[in-house]
């Protein structure tokens, strides 16, 4: 019997070994596969120790939607030439974003530390590996990325900042007045600011040191050799404070003391090495007060220092030295000694006649110059009310002005002393 074969049936001419072979080899891929997971971001399967490990509890795979490789590249800025850079913040958290994990404040403070510290026994390469590494910590499971810090407060970053939020922020909450009022007085001093690429966070240091060692009058400090080392010496102050402030920081923690004994040495040789600028420019420049020579006796004195405020000329510092009546007790003063000399002289009729005469001439000049000058400040309090009015009416701030009221107070005393002795007769 003739078996028919239909030609439009393809025939298998695979034999049975054959097959088995390729259903074993499927059923191999299809383990394989189990096994890997998917990145979404590369496309690629990998092996689940090629992701990080999902904090999220909802996520049954406990794995990250993306694998190690992907996040790195974020966190390092990796550009089209492969090269890494270093990661900053805002990389971390579109990195941490895509692997649903948190960014705290802590953690982050904490891995730049550990990431800088060379002396661990072993130094992360960046921040990130030493994030990651920590975010991965026990206490920190179930934490996703909506529990991250920027959810909760609103942070601002440096660059974000003021310039008076960064200087209450390192140098105290009442030191922004007297921060601006040094730095106004430095670059009135010089017709320049000597500091102005410098961290807003050390001028208030720089601008105060500065004051100290410049001359209070404009003309004092033309001389540019002096001046430029006086600057470098506070910059050598700010250096020192600084090689301090780290040398007590490594210090803080005993059991790293051995550790930190070359850098601790370090540090010391540097802060010497500035300490021998700073006297020798000091000594070459007249600037120390063993070798000052312009240092006279009686600077430090009450005379001195009423002196020195003189020649700042400042507004307030302008010591009405001549008007009697702004002292009560020179008054008093003045009265005794008048008293004690009319006791003392024994005048006949024509010295009183000739005192008389004189008395009667000043008295007119003066009433005639009292009248003139009456007249002047009518008009000038008229223009400073207006002037008031006016910058009242734009909202513009005056400064160090005066009461009215406190100004023309003496007037007042004296009418009210007038009416008393009227009363009194």
């Amino acid at each position: 019997m003739a078996v028919v074969v239909d030609k439009n049936i393809p025939q298998n001419k695979k034999s049975i070994t054959q097959l088995r072979a390729e259903n074993t080899a499927l059923m191999e891929e299809n383990f394989r596969l189990k096994s890997m997971v998917y990145c979404r971001m590369c496309g690629k399967h990998r092996r689940k120790v090629e992701f990080h490990v999902s904090t999220d509890p909802m996520i049954k795979g406990e794995i990250a939607g993306i694998c190690k490789d992907c996040a790195k590249k974020i966190a390092l800025r990796v550009d089209a030439n492969g090269d890494e850079h270093e990661p900053t913040r805002e990389s971390v958290q579109t990195a941490l974003r895509y692997l649903d994990k948190p960014f705290l404040e802590s953690v982050w403070d904490a891995s730049i530390q550990e990431s800088t510290n060379l002396t661990l026994g072993k130094t992360k390469s960046n921040v990130w590996t030493s994030y990651v590494k920590n975010i991965a910590m026990g206490q920190y499971n179930t934490l996703t990325w909506k529990d991250s810090d920027i959810f909760k407060n609103k942070i601002k970053y440096e660059d974000e900042k003021t310039e008076k939020e960064v200087v209450e922020e390192h140098s105290g909450m009442d030191t922004y007045d007297s921060f601006l009022k040094n730095k106004s007085d430095v670059i009135r001093l010089l017709d320049y600011d000597p500091f102005e690429k410098e961290a807003v966070s050390d001028q208030p240091f720089l601008y105060s040191q500065l004051l100290g060692l410049l001359d209070s009058s404009e003309d004092a400090n033309e001389d540019m050799m002096r001046t430029a080392s006086a600057i470098s010496i506070v910059r050598g102050f700010l250096q020192q404070a600084k090689i301090d402030d780290t040398i007590a920081k490594l210090m803080i923690n005993i059991g790293e003391l051995e550790n930190n004994a070359s850098t601790i040495k370090s540090l010391q040789d540097s802060k010497g090495k500035i300490t021998s600028i700073i006297k020798d420019l000091a000594a070459e420049s007249c600037l120390s007060l063993k070798n000052s020579k312009t240092s006279v006796k009686g600077e430090n004195t009450w005379t001195g220092k009423i002196k020195k405020i003189k020649d700042l000329n400042l507004r307030e510092g302008q010591v009405n030295g001549f008007d009697i009546a702004t002292c009560k007790g020179m008054a008093q003063v003045q009265e005794i000694s008048d008293a004690s000399i009319m006791k003392q002289l024994a005048l006949d009729e024509s010295e009183w006649s000739d005192m008389v005469a004189e008395l009667r001439s000043k008295r007119v000049t003066l009433e005639r110059e009292l009248a003139q000058y009456k007249e002047i400040n009518r008009i000038l309090l008229q223009e400073n009310i207006d002037l008031k009015d006016y910058f009242e009416e734009k909202g513009i701030p005056i400064n160090n002005c005066k009461n009215l009221k406190d100004l023309y107070s003496v007037f007042a005393k004296k009418e009210e002393e007038g009416e008393t002795d009227d009363s009194s007769e």
